[in-house]
């Protein structure tokens, strides 16, 4: 009996372990949605969101020409009216309040003290053209979520970062209100959609239905990704556009691994790192020398070029390119105190890990143990790739090229990186986990390992 009930395990195995996979990638995404409700941050913002949403915003309106809108729970229409200067802001603040308790049953709810604008709240939409005939030395009326209070925040673009993730977070904001939550909603899908293509990969690596349970179970003990996946920060698009470009390689469709990294870069210019994984690809497989060029140094630069058509399109190509030309020095010079800072190679070990979010307690703190895993497997995928299987090579090579590049912009001189830039190396850390473990199991592949070293060594001082 019991030898017919393993029987039927067996036969089910693929069964049972899908279940568990969509069991595991429906509850990331229900407890970062969880977590994702539970901020509030600073006026609604977690940490570094303040800057992404409200650039999204101001694309919306510059660029784009259409604003969100915000109605909170009460009925009442947000708004947030910019003056010409801090002058009349103090002049029609009176006039205002009378105004808007007169006309839309509202109120002023934030008088900012860094850029001359107040917040209001009206119970019905604002007539936009009575309101400026009324107040004339208004200079924006932007409806939606109140901004931060910051100088020049009503123009402030993100320059420095490519625009793409503010085009998402910008049509959520359109197609969701424009409120904490939604700006949340696209890295909470990201997220998880990047666990599901991790799935794939690790299946697709070694034909095992159990292993992919392993990354699930390394997402949910990564605290570094789930914080991530459930906050409006720019990293998360990263890891899951290289991930993308991982399964794509993967699969040798190169054309669309290359475009991911082009789209990885159009989120933020460290996702570029992983074209040196994809080009040594190129090299160690012996691609055609045409497709090795195209896809490496033609493709991912359109593609990244693209993303940035409507804002060269807006300023002109002279001003699009000193905000590019002040993006890079800004990536490679070091800021002001202020956050935690650490080395590329101190986020391994939670070296000042920053701190997002407090009650509930968010930090971009990763699990030691899974990338110290994933770094000894590193150690061994030479020999792996040689007499096992050559695919070891894809998660490898974007691990340690992605780590390479934030090492490059550290020895440039930018001391200033944070812990939260590791999620874009997580992807492959899970995968390198879960192989490492499908190995531990078989200890002479590790001694014939050490084994080969020794003898390429040998032979190479013998030469």
């Amino acid at each position: 009996m019991s030898i017919s009930l393993f029987s039927k395990f067996r036969k089910n195995i693929k069964k049972i372990s899908f279940l568990i996979i969509l069991i595991g990638i429906v509850s990331f995404s229900i407890y970062t949605y969880y977590i994702a409700s539970s901020l509030t941050g600073t006026i609604g913002y977690t940490s570094d969101e303040c800057w992404y949403v409200s650039s999204s915003r101001n694309i919306l309106r510059e660029i784009f020409h259409v604003q969100p809108s915000y109605v909170d729970g009460n009925g009442m229409h947000h708004y947030t009216i910019f003056f010409q200067s801090f002058y009349w802001q103090e002049v029609y603040e009176t006039g205002l309040q009378n105004y808007l308790e007169k006309e839309y049953g509202g109120k002023i709810i934030i008088k900012y003290n860094k850029t001359p604008a107040y917040s209001i709240v009206t119970d019905k939409v604002l007539d936009r053209k009575k309101f400026l005939d009324e107040f004339k030395y208004v200079s924006i009326i932007q409806s939606g979520y109140n901004y931060p209070d910051n100088q020049n925040i009503e123009y402030y673009m993100n320059a420095e970062h490519p625009p793409l993730v503010k085009y998402i977070i910008g049509l959520s904001m359109l197609l969701f209100g424009d409120n904490p939550l939604s700006w949340k909603i696209p890295g909470i899908i990201l997220g998880t959609l990047t666990l599901v293509i991790l799935c794939l990969i690790v299946y697709k690596i070694t034909n095992n239905s159990l292993l992919p349970i392993l990354v699930i179970v390394c997402a949910f003990a990564d605290a570094v990704f789930v914080a991530m996946s459930s906050i409006a920060m720019l990293d998360i698009y990263v890891a899951f556009f290289i991930t993308f470009s991982m399964w794509f390689a993967l699969k040798e469709k190169y054309l669309f691994s290359s475009i991911s990294i082009g789209l990885a870069a159009s989120a933020k210019l460290t996702g570029v790192f992983p074209l040196v994984a994809l080009f040594t690809i190129f090299i160690l497989w012996k691609i055609d020398y045409v497709k090795t060029i195209v896809y490496t140094f033609i493709i991912p630069p359109i593609t990244w070029l693209s993303s940035n058509s409507p804002l060269i399109l807006s300023w002109g190509f002279e001003r699009w390119y000193r905000e590019l030309e002040n993006g890079l020095k800004w990536h490679i010079t070091s800021r002001p105190e202020g956050p935690p800072t650490s080395s590329p190679w101190g986020w391994f070990y939670n070296e000042n890990p920053f701190a997002l979010h407090f009650n509930p307690d968010l930090a971009a703190r990763v699990n030691p143990v899974i990338y110290f895993m994933a770094i000894i497997l590193l150690l061994f995928v030479p020999y792996l790739y040689f007499k096992v299987n050559k695919k070891y090579a894809i998660p490898s090579l974007w691990f340690v090229f992605t780590f390479l590049g934030y090492v490059g912009v550290y020895v440039l001189g930018n001391r200033t990186l944070y812990s939260f830039y590791v999620v874009t190396l997580s992807p492959m850390a899970y995968v390198l986990t879960s192989l490492l473990i499908l190995h531990l199991g078989e200890v002479p592949i590790f001694l014939d390992a050490l084994k080969y070293y020794f003898q390429k060594l040998k032979d190479y001082f013998k030469k």
